[in-house]
């Protein structure tokens, strides 16, 4: 006699799905709601403006992650959201003497938030509970042949020396973390070598011999590229050169000897 149960994995995929599909349901009788009362006057048409402003995407799936219990995800899109949707508001309420420049002047607050993220996610304990028990690691990677490494870090800290004779370029991604990257123990070949720096919500910090020509080529959104070398140094028809190049949003990629 055969004995029919339900497996834990089915069970939790179809709440799962059950979840998605209440949560997108809800949104969308949100929103309808929202634009029957901008329509009928209830709420100034101004706002329609707000409604329909791309940090709002943002916002929503934040709201989608944080009722999958996402929580650590959700809060960073509700944060970013609520930052850039802010100008839109303020634009329908002259009142609040916000900015036009908002997002250019305060965007630090969002290194203070990665900040806060950090401390946050390195306390083992605070993992857990601020997942709710998900299982949350966070990822660092260094991989390294023949004089080219690639580095990846996301809710992380790192610090790596490079220790190849000849340093022949590499590419670095980092999101809510910091880098170190320590070039003085290598050299440069002939010609141009080429790192890479992919940078969001954090710091990439890059030493080298006080000696070597280096040129940053890097575009920065809310960040920057900065050159705190004591002796900066960079001379085109130099036969070894150092360039570095990427973008950068909302963190610092600095050169240091």
């Amino acid at each position: 006699m055969k004995h029919a149960f339900n497996h834990p994995n089915h069970c939790s995929s179809f709440e799962h799905k059950k979840r998605g599909g209440f949560a997108f349901s809800l949104t969308l009788i949100i929103a309808g709601v929202l634009f029957l009362l901008i329509n009928t006057g209830v709420i100034p048409t101004e706002y329609k403006t707000v409604l329909t402003a791309w940090p709002i995407w943002l916002i929503l799936v934040g709201l989608f992650s944080i009722f999958h219990r996402n929580y650590g995800f959700g809060t960073v899109l509700l944060a970013v959201g609520a930052f850039f949707i802010t100008p839109f508001v303020g634009a329908v309420n002259p009142q609040w003497g916000l900015q036009a420049n908002f997002t250019y002047v305060y965007w630090p607050l969002l290194l203070i938030f990665a900040g806060i993220m950090l401390i946050v996610f390195r306390a083992g304990r605070c993992k857990r509970l601020f997942f709710m028990g998900r299982d949350f690691k966070p990822t660092s990677t260094f991989e390294n042949e023949d004089g080219y490494f690639h580095i990846e870090s996301m809710f992380e800290s790192r610090k790596n020396i490079v220790l190849d004779p000849v340093f022949k370029g590499g590419d670095v991604h980092c999101s809510f973390g910091e880098v170190v990257i320590d070039l003085r123990k290598t050299s440069l070949p002939e010609g141009t070598t080429k790192l890479f720096v992919d940078l969001s919500f954090g710091s990439v910090v890059i030493i080298v011999p006080d000696t070597w020509n280096v040129q940053i080529k890097g575009n920065a959104a809310f960040g920057s590229f900065t050159d705190n070398r004591l002796t900066k140094s960079f001379y085109p028809n130099e036969t070894k050169r150092l360039t570095i190049e990427g973008k950068v949003a909302f963190g610092e990629c600095e050169l240091k000897d």
